[in-house]
């Protein structure tokens, strides 16, 4: 594949696309990669593993055929920031289990950022998410069924926090009362539904 040096490259909609270009995993230089709207699955060998930055939005089949084969994105070792969009509709837990491993599908360890939106089935969060220690930021929305957090709560590690379009767990985390609003407190800024709220005890760390 020529662009061997190619830093970033945005897929959109692309409705004509029969096949994604072969040899794209073996795109070392590749940092982002935005994949939008439903495409041709993956070949075998799957997408570059030296990723920053991952969008996946309303792609099912490329979503699919990482769970199937059970990929997941442990392999990428220096990825940061993971968006995934609109690429299950049945996903009740995130991450998803991988009924053939029998566990929750593994992210890596090197996330700092995660973006979950517009999953309109998604219930729980899974345990895997506490053990993402470098992870600063974390986005859910418009994931209206989300009502649980994992058990032993939230990343140590996050500085933000943002609650958009997700109703039930948004009640749960509210200030006054909220089930998990104690989760939240060694969050510096916790974003629900518009209403910010400031921990100014961390603000001068």
């Amino acid at each position: 594949m020529p662009c061997a040096k190619l830093t970033r490259l945005e897929i959109y909609d692309c409705k004509r696309l029969e096949a994604l270009p072969k040899g794209l995993h073996n795109l070392t230089s590749l940092q982002e990669l935005k994949i939008e709207g439903e495409l041709p699955s993956l070949e075998e060998d799957g997408l570059p593993t030296n990723l920053h930055s991952l969008w996946i939005d309303g792609n099912k089949k490329i979503w699919k055929s990482m769970i199937e084969r059970g990929r997941g994105f442990h392999r990428f070792s220096s990825l940061r920031h993971l968006t995934i969009s609109g690429c299950d509709d049945d996903m009740v837990s995130f991450p998803p289990e991988v009924k053939r491993l029998g566990t929750a599908l593994p992210l890596p360890a090197s996330l700092t950022a995660l973006w979950i939106y517009n999953f309109p089935n998604l219930e729980r969060l899974s345990s895997s998410i506490v053990d993402l220690q470098n992870l600063t930021s974390l986005h859910l929305w418009d994931c209206p069924k989300l009502k649980y957090f994992p058990e032993k709560g939230l990343p140590s590690s996050l500085w933000q926090l943002w609650i958009w379009g997700c109703p039930l767990i948004a009640e749960k985390c509210r200030k006054d009362g909220g089930q998990y609003w104690d989760l939240l407190t060694h969050i510096p800024y916790v974003s629900i539904a518009n209403i910010w709220d400031f921990d100014d005890s961390t603000a001068d760390d």
